[in-house]
């Protein structure tokens, strides 16, 4: 699934693939009530013995619907085949949830066989998500930490608790929090995390203010961050700004040559912080939905 992610974006046809990071925090990090992998398809490749011609992922708490095909296959009738699954399958998801919608929340607006694909099945464009990339060719700015807080890579386990807490309090979970640690807790013992790409932003008596983990594709040389955020107890201190720009470094550090992130349209505040260390808006991703 990963390689096809990698295989998209490599090709840079006009679809959106998500980064591998995506996947990764998806599949370890999944809703504390669903396995993800219950809602997850895959298409083998009959000629290519090892190789996936598409996948299909169904988000059951808000029946989101995440499919890919290999890059070759853009706008074929294998694709839409697909898609036309998937999208019956999130459908009965939906019912079995009682829930009155699906959706799609990657399609770049500029996308003209996926945007035609989701119109003509009768889905409604509805404000997305803003793209970013940031380069990192050149130089960076240097980091500077606000007063009274060191910026460093989590500690992993030993930490959970204060991460833990630092993420249930920047996204006003209303999850109770020792199932909320206790799920944190086995992300970090998964094969996919690394606490020194999880950059933190830490109090003098050890509290986790600010957060961001970042994720690698050696292929494209494109480094990602999601998620990120900071406490409550602590906004509008820059520390955000502080652990993206950290960040940044660790990534050049590791060889990337770019960066994404991804915010909703309306979370203004995170998108001024991105372009405040040199992000640049790439392209608008709509979220099509459909009542079902």
């Amino acid at each position: 699934m990963c390689e096809l992610l990698e295989q998209g974006r490599m090709a840079d046809n006009g679809t959106c693939y998500v980064h591998t990071g995506d996947l990764k925090w998806w599949l370890y990090y999944p809703p504390l009530d669903e396995d993800l992998r219950d809602y997850t398809y895959l298409w083998d490749d009959p000629d290519n013995p090892g190789r996936l011609r598409g996948w299909a992922l169904i988000t059951p708490g808000w029946v989101g619907i995440d499919v890919y095909t290999q890059p070759e296959l853009r706008g074929s009738l294998a694709a839409k085949e697909m898609h036309l699954w998937a999208e019956e399958k999130a459908t009965v998801v939906a019912r079995q949830k009682q829930l009155p919608t699906i959706h799609n929340i990657w399609i770049s607006h500029d996308d003209a066989a996926l945007v035609e694909h989701y119109q003509q099945q009768d889905f409604k464009l509805r404000p997305g998500m803003t793209h970013l990339i940031r380069n990192l060719v050149k130089e960076l700015p240097a980091v500077s930490p606000p007063d009274g807080f060191v910026l460093r890579g989590c500690k992993g386990t030993m930490e959970v608790s204060q991460r833990a807490t630092a993420q249930h309090g920047a996204f006003s979970s209303k999850a109770q929090f020792e199932k909320y640690q206790k799920r944190f807790e086995k992300f970090m013992r998964s094969k996919v995390y690394q606490p020194e790409l999880d950059i933190v932003a830490v109090t003098g008596d050890g509290q986790i203010a600010s957060f961001g983990i970042m994720w690698i594709d050696m292929k494209n040389k494109v480094g990602l961050f999601e998620p990120v955020g900071t406490h409550p107890d602590f906004q509008r201190k820059g520390l955000g700004r502080a652990v993206v720009l950290k960040g940044l470094h660790v990534l050049q550090a590791w060889g990337m040559q770019k960066a994404i992130v991804s915010a909703f349209d309306d979370n203004l505040s995170a998108i001024n912080i991105y372009k405040s260390v040199g992000f640049q808006v790439a392209k608008q991703l709509g979220t099509f939905e459909k009542d079902v």
